[in-house]
């Protein structure tokens, strides 16, 4: 009943076209009713005694009920047919809009294939039962009815021995309908879980191919088909018994019927007319009940659909605008953060008491180790998620009490995860901003260094974007969200490793870009990538979700703290003009720990051995388990290390970037890598091979039992 309640409110705002809908079927089963009725006085007033002005009259009335009813179906269907469009068209844009008003948390909690299905597989169900279920529903039922009304006026004693054997019809259904539910359950989750699969193949076709996964997606995809089918067969074994078993009960009810009906003709109680009516009638109302019955399995579906839906419209947003949202002004004095602590979940904070406070018009870098919640700093000042303790303001604004439409017009956040939407390239920058000229577009594409690439492309700017932006490269992508993000014009810029997908002439221009534009915008910069922060204003060190240290370039340097080691960890390296090479000092290997102590003349003679490489996001530079023979330091870039879990899949277990290094072992010795080093984005690396590095070592021994020394303490 909860189910029928939820489903009629949907249906309350078109309470008039609700009306006329009844009465069309109302009248529909008047006459359907009605024309079995018919035979009782066509037979016994007008055949039988040979009448043929009575028999004209029933047929004139017969004829003119069914030109009225014929017009009053057709205007029924209409009615039905647009009042059941309005409500599925609400029901689809009340879903999708709340589903926009959601906070990240809740997609984090529902993949692409939980909604997605939603959207198509329960709402075709819950469609199908407004549209065609539940006016057959009403129209079956009213049939029953009124027509068992028009039985026990026929014959009392036939019709209650009709209705006592009609519970066969409907204790099948009853008995199966929890082991419908169930099986309909489970095959809308394996469609889930199947729709979840292949979006994860299609957007990660490319690292997919590079890991070789290609059989492991096989294997499960092979699953989760088998699993389709087995609940698939079960569903349809479950919707055929409950479709049978009221047919089956129909037909021991018409033998009945004809031997109970023949005993009172025979016994005179009953007309041949009477009995003819009484079977036409019976026979339409067992018919419908047993389009009832088909209608079971139906309802019982979209049951689970409609749950399923309410499910998500249950979900109120974790960062939920205020009831009475207050406006920003276009402009502000300060940004501050006092006192604020926030975690994903509830047993690691990300962020422990941080306070700061940020002028007008200065340029801020977040530094500090990887996890050390520098990016959680801009999604708070973004306002994806609240604090748990303490304040996140704009002057005197709390972000909890402003609108999020005015919070979007002032900032802006550039991540390292672009997104673009299908589309053109010029459609992708304009936005919703339909006043910026062709002119607007072009310029700032060539402030973020993207024009040239654009213009040669065949269609330029009408270039169409699919797969968002698959197509392009990640420096491609990146590029275009920085103009997109000048295009905007905010007054506040948030930078998230912005540079991290650029070659290092590109990058070189976006810092100048930044330098350029610093002045008429506050700019907060996160990144691991010291040497673009050197100009800034301000920077804010972290580690372990607290600031440690703060000061301008020189400052932090003098303090020898944190910031000195990750300069001195990055520094040392000298790239060509054009990017493509790079090179070591002797100084900067020296600092690695199973170099120290080795003489500056022969760690020249190695850091001649080093070779540059380069890669793209998601190349795979060692695989866990094959034999090392290189050893790698990161000049610029990123990397995740991944090892294989028990479970299956590759699991993240940590992330390298500029100056990292790993592979020292396979310098020495041939032994298996321990776990897969994959690039998140064009980088830069140092190799050195071990049958290079071993004819230095023949030629100075010493190198060698140092080296050999150094590794037995790591180990």
């Amino acid at each position: 009943m909860h189910f029928v309640r939820q489903l009629l409110r949907h249906f309350t705002p078109y309470r008039f076209m609700c009306v006329v809908f009844i009465f069309s079927v109302c009248f529909e089963v008047a006459y359907a009713v009605a024309s079995p009725l018919s035979l009782k006085y066509l037979v016994d007033d007008a055949f039988t005694p040979k009448d043929f002005q009575a028999f004209l009259f029933i047929l004139t009335i017969l004829f003119s009920g069914g030109l009225l009813n014929i017009v009053v179906s057709a205007f029924g269907d209409h009615t039905i047919g647009k009042l059941s469009g309005e409500v599925i068209r609400k029901l689809r844009g009340e879903l999708f809009v709340h589903l926009q008003r959601q906070s990240l948390p809740f997609y984090e909690r529902y993949r692409v294939g939980d909604l997605v299905t939603r959207f198509s597989l329960d709402m075709s169900s819950i469609e199908r039962v407004i549209r065609f279920a539940s006016p057959m529903f009403l129209k079956e039922s009213l049939s029953i009815l009124l027509g068992l009304s028009m039985l026990f006026v026929i014959e009392w004693k036939l019709t209650l021995a009709m209705i006592a054997g009609s519970t066969l019809m409907f204790i099948g259904p009853w008995l199966l309908q929890g082991r419908a539910e169930a099986v309909n359950v489970n095959y809308k989750e394996a469609q889930e879980r199947f729709s979840n699969t292949i979006d994860e193949m299609v957007k990660g076709h490319k690292t997919m191919k590079g890991l070789n996964q290609q059989l492991r997606f096989r294997e499960r995809a092979g699953k989760q088909i088998q699993n389709l089918f087995s609940f698939g067969m079960k569903l349809h074994v479950n919707n055929s018994l409950m479709e049978r078993l009221p047919l089956t009960a129909l037909l021991i009810l018409n033998g009945t019927m004809i031997g109970f009906g023949g005993y009172l003709i025979f016994h005179d109680q009953m007309t041949v007319g009477g009995f003819m009516a009484f079977f036409t009638l019976f026979m339409s109302i067992g018919q419908a009940g047993s389009n009832l019955s088909f209608l079971i399995p139906n309802l019982i579906e979209s049951k689970i659909s409609f749950q399923r839906i309410e499910e998500i419209f249950g979900h109120k947003p974790d960062v939920p605008e205020s009831s009475d949202p207050k406006e920003l002004p276009s402009t502000f004095n300060t940004v501050q953060m006092e006192g604020v602590t926030f975690g994903f979940t509830a047993e690691a904070y990300q962020l422990q008491d941080v306070s700061l406070r940020i002028e007008k018009g200065m340029y801020v870098a977040f530094v500090g180790p990887s996890g050390s919640g520098k990016s959680t700093m801009l999604q708070l000042l973004s306002r994806f998620y609240d604090p748990i303790q303490g304040t996140v303001r704009i002057d005197d604004h709390d972000l909890r009490t402003v609108s999020e439409v005015s919070l979007r017009r002032l900032s802006t956040l550039v991540s390292q995860d672009t997104f673009l939407f299908n589309g053109t390239i010029k459609d992708n920058l304009r936005l919703d901003n339909e006043a910026l000229t062709d002119e607007d577009v072009v310029a700032a594409a060539k402030q973020a260094r993207i024009h040239d690439a654009i213009a040669s492309w065949p269609a330029g700017y009408e270039t169409m974007i699919h797969h968002e932006g698959a197509s392009l490269s990640g420096g491609e992508r990146q590029r275009l969200s920085i103009a997109r993000a000048i295009l905007r014009n905010p007054q506040l810029l948030l930078l998230d490793e912005v540079t991290s997908a650029l070659d290092p002439a590109t990058e070189a221009d976006i810092n100048q870009l930044l330098q350029e534009i610093r002045h008429s915008k506050t700019i907060i910069s996160v990144t691991h990538r010291l040497a673009s922060v050197v100009n800034v204003d301000i920077i804010y060190v972290f580690q372990a979700g607290r600031i440690v240290e703060s000061g301008n370039h020189e400052e932090l340097l003098n303090q020898q703290g944190l910031y000195r080691s990750l300069w001195e960890k990055q520094n040392g390296f000298q790239l060509s003009q054009d990017g493509l090479y790079a090179t070591i000092d002797a100084d900067r290997l020296s600092k690695l720990p199973f170099f120290e102590g080795i003489a500056a003349a022969l760690l020249e003679d190695v850091a001649a051995l080093f070779s540059t490489e380069t890669c793209q996001e998601g190349d795979v530079i060692v695989q866990e388990k094959e034999e090392g023979n290189k050893f790698y330091i990161i000049v610029r870039g990123k990397f995740e290390v991944l090892k294989h879990s028990p479970e299956g899949g590759d699991k993240r277990v940590a992330i390298l970037q500029d100056g990292d290094y790993f592979g020292e072992i396979a310098l020495l010795r041939g032994i298996p890598r321990t776990a897969t080093i994959k690039a998140m984005g064009p980088s830069m690396l140092l190799s050195i091979r071990r049958e290079a590095f071993r004819q230095l070592t023949e030629e100075h021994p010493s190198l060698l039992n140092t080296l050999e020394r150094a590794l037995e303490k790591r180990m």
